[in-house]
């Protein structure tokens, strides 16, 4: 969905402008051509219909007889008009066929209707970076029901993002306007997913300052990196190689628990997963006791996270609920659903 910022060049520029620039370009040899004709076969009197005439019939090179005998400085500025014309209108006929018959008419199209739908979310992720990660990252959120936005570097793969109904924006990250381009003032969550730790710094910084309240998860590819991420801004940084190393820990040390885990992450028989209490919730300034999430739901709450920060690991059945509450909960699948209903 856009051109890279690296890009140069007529042709490189946005359909629509390359078309404006070439039609304006073809209007300008016409007018500078008519005018040259009435000012340099002055002792002729040509009108302008008289003048632009010959810049027509010159540039069409149609072979049509002169209106005036030409002057010897009125046939070097028709070489000219010839020269600047014919080149100027190829350009114009190039892009017209580039546009109608090479696509680039549909993919400004496209863009249009892409940064259209991205401009209505809300409350949305931007995920950037699609490698590996990204990508399985991006079905996780799609898979529960989030609205995701990817920034990627690589244009070639817009064709596979659209096949996958994703929204996106082609281009860097890095940049303020590609941010902004993804809807950063109406996002909740940034997740910086690039290879390089400089550029996930760089990243959290910029959308740090653009959204002084928004929520950004960092992968770091070096351990020593997640301080300098935690400074530049970002709520929560995640290391791929001290994950999978304490994964390995868990399978080798705690086999079973490492299996039960998987399982509730699954999600098939077992669930684990948190509830947001919010203001007009039911469950406020009730006790565990007179919740039956238990009983309709099959929930047992592990933890309650209160909006302060405290943490309250196996909360007895006195314990009160309040607004901004986190439920931490165990239970079947489709618990979530069942909690949602309630």
């Amino acid at each position: 969905m856009g051109v890279s910022s690296s890009s140069s060049g007529f042709f490189n520029i946005t359909p629509g402008l390359r078309l404006t620039l070439a039609i304006l370009s073809v209007l300008a040899v016409f007018f500078i051509g008519s005018a040259g004709y009435m000012i340099i076969e002055v002792e002729h009197h040509p009108s302008f219909l008289d003048a632009a005439y010959m810049t027509v019939i010159t540039l069409s090179t149609v072979g049509y007889g002169e209106v005036w005998p030409q002057s010897p400085t009125g046939k070097i500025w028709t070489i000219g008009v010839i020269t600047f014309g014919i080149a100027t209108v190829s350009v114009a006929v190039t892009s017209l066929i580039a546009l109608f018959i090479g696509g680039d008419l549909r993919v400004a199209r496209e863009k249009k209707k892409m940064h259209e739908s991205i401009g209505k979310l809300r409350q949305h992720t931007i995920l950037c970076g699609f490698g590996r990660m990204g990508e399985m990252v991006a079905d996780e959120l799609r898979a529960a029901g989030k609205q995701v936005v990817i920034i990627e570097m690589r244009p070639e793969i817009a064709g596979e993002l659209r096949a996958e109904g994703f929204h996106f924006v082609i281009g860097d990250a890095t940049e303020d306007t590609c941010l902004l381009e993804a809807g950063l003032a109406h996002a909740s969550v940034l997740v910086a997913m690039l290879p390089h730790d400089a550029d996930n710094v760089f990243i959290t910084l910029t959308a740090r300052a653009l959204q002084p309240d928004l929520s950004i998860i960092t992968r770091a590819e070096q351990p020593s990196t997640e301080g300098k991420l935690l400074k530049a801004g970002a709520t929560r940084v995640v290391c791929p190689q001290q994950i999978g190393a304490n994964r390995i820990a868990s399978v080798l040390l705690r086999p079973n628990v490492a299996d039960f885990i998987d399982m509730a992450h699954r999600g098939v028989d077992l669930e684990m997963s948190e509830y947001q209490v919010s203001a007009a919730s039911m469950l406020v300034g009730k006790s565990l006791r007179d919740v039956p999430l238990r009983k309709e739901v099959g929930a047992t709450i592990v933890a309650i996270i209160r909006s302060h920060g405290k943490t309250t690991y196996n909360p007895d059945a006195d314990a009160k609920l309040e607004s901004g509450d986190c439920l931490i909960f165990v239970g079947p699948a489709g618990a979530s659903e069942r909690l949602d209903s309630l």
